[in-house]
């Protein structure tokens, strides 16, 4: 009878290192335990380009102050179509307007200097509040136009009712504080349409709630330029002052 011996050297040898398989368009390699799965991306996919703040604020500024500039020149087309009723009113509310800026005596100064930080410092306080709104971009625009359609509207008026002769003197020598004013409102304008901005879109679920931080900017922003306001109105008044004298 056959009895079968087995070698003594009975180890396996160890099968040579096959390559691994080429990966295929679309196939899922599944991972290993302690792997993070990542989502796929298509390659042709790009990150979106996000502009810094510091060149976003220049041109939303550019955009005010264009927006701003087409209310100006609209002044002009919405004094020649209104009607004769119309001009009368539009005279005589222009008219009761322009008394507060009118130099008649020797306390006037401080109703001047108060109806001219008013009328910014309550510009300011709006652009504040259509910052802190989901509705903002909007309203701040339209803000600039109407604030623009005013300061033509009263240039003009000014214009036609005392001439050019006598209005020119007060429009070159007020005008440079008028133009620090309005800088000031479409830079403040561009802070706030940023915070507005990123509240329209956690209003509307399309990133995660903005930082409390730029709110609290917007209200020290506020503050600094009211305090702005004060030496611009001062500087505003006494140039009155000196073309009333001319």
């Amino acid at each position: 009878m056959w009895v079968y011996q087995q070698p003594a050297n009975t180890e396996p040898k160890p099968l040579a290192a096959l390559p691994a398989p080429a990966k295929q368009a679309g196939e899922r390699v599944p991972f290993q335990k302690g792997e993070t799965a990542s989502p796929a991306r298509p390659a042709c996919a790009s990150k979106p380009i996000r502009t810094a703040r510091g060149q976003e604020i220049p041109r939303a500024c550019a955009a005010l102050a264009a927006a701003y500039l087409f209310g100006t020149l609209l002044s002009g087309a919405a004094l020649a179509l209104c009607r004769a009723g119309e001009q009368a009113f539009f005279s005589a509310w222009m008219d009761s307007w322009a008394s507060l800026f009118v130099l008649d005596g020797p306390g006037a100064v401080w109703t001047l200097f108060g109806a001219e930080y008013l009328t910014v410092a309550l510009g300011a306080g709006l652009l504040l509040l259509a910052g802190l709104s989901a509705a903002g971009p909007v309203l701040i625009y339209l803000f600039a136009m109407l604030f623009g359609l005013g300061v033509g509207a009263a240039g003009l008026q000014l214009l036609l009712s005392a001439g050019w002769r006598s209005a020119l003197p007060g429009l070159l020598l007020g005008g440079a504080p008028a133009a620090a004013a309005v800088t000031a409102l479409c830079l403040f304008g561009a802070s706030a349409l940023a915070v507005s901005s990123r509240l329209q879109q956690a209003a509307f679920g399309r990133q995660a709630a903005p930082v409390p931080g730029t709110a609290r900017a917007l209200l020290v922003q506020y503050l600094a330029l009211n305090l702005l306001f004060l030496p611009l109105c001062g500087v505003s008044t006494a140039l009155a002052c000196l073309a009333g004298q001319l």
